[in-house]
């Protein structure tokens, strides 16, 4: 039932197994699950700051509630699979703007605890022009002007308000968003550091002039938050 075009990776993280379906000749969705699975990209922070995240988040499993993990361009679902192997009582919200990595998105969560939100994110709700300046499937990206089609926005607060901290918990926000970083954190700061470990790959080197990461350090400033790096991705932890 694969198409021709298509193919399956088999993948396994602590004991967990996954068949993840991919676009043969698509380079970035074989970067994806590489950097996932092969080199566990996600897989931070370590020492000290591992151990406290450890901590929170098998405390928030232990108060009734579900660790609520907000994954930001969740792309064909690598990532997606790898939290909820990392994770396995999260609930995961996964976003991703992208019409054709949606669709393989829904095939590769089908059954875990995800739910898929096919839009972009930012602080304020609305539309925006999708665009994929280097046609691979992790180079979508969003913008009010310029060409492209038009794809709803979905604001952080309406996501948030979407899930009751009755039963859930603000546990971990992933952020790979390709420079609409700059729009997603002037969402309101007591919204975003309710999440003890924000994720995020800053899009300065890819925007230059721009400044798309402003936002995201001056919130991790201004919330006196630490920080940890590994390879293109910074941690910023509510220690």
């Amino acid at each position: 039932g694969v198409p021709i075009d298509h193919m399956i990776t088999r993948v396994s993280y602590r004991g967990r197994k996954f068949s993840i379906e991919s676009r043969r000749w698509n380079w970035d969705d074989r970067r994806a699950i590489e950097q996932c699975f092969a080199y566990a990209q996600y897989d931070m922070p370590s020492g000290q700051h591992g151990l406290y995240i450890d901590r929170v988040y098998r405390e928030i499993v232990a108060s009734g509630k579900k660790p609520l993990i907000v994954d930001c361009w969740a792309n064909i679902g690598a990532s997606v699979l790898w939290f909820s192997a990392r994770y396995p009582e999260a609930h995961i919200v996964a976003v991703e703007p992208a019409p054709d990595n949606f669709a393989l998105l829904r095939k590769n969560c089908a059954g875990l605890d995800v739910d898929l939100r096919e839009a972009g994110i930012g602080a304020v709700d609305g539309t925006a022009h999708l665009s994929n300046p280097f046609d691979g499937g992790m180079s979508y990206r969003t913008a009010e002007g310029g060409d492209g089609i038009n794809v709803e926005i979905l604001s952080f607060e309406r996501l948030m308000a979407s899930k009751p901290q009755s039963a859930y918990s603000p546990f971990l926000l992933k952020v790979d968003i390709e420079g609409a970083e700059k729009s997603l954190f002037t969402a309101s700061a007591s919204l975003l550091d309710q999440f003890s470990l924000i994720l995020a790959e800053p899009h300065d080197w890819l925007l230059p002039g721009q400044h798309t990461s402003v936002e995201l350090f001056r919130f991790h400033a201004a919330a006196g938050r630490e920080f940890a790096m590994n390879h293109e991705n910074i941690a910023s932890i509510a220690y």
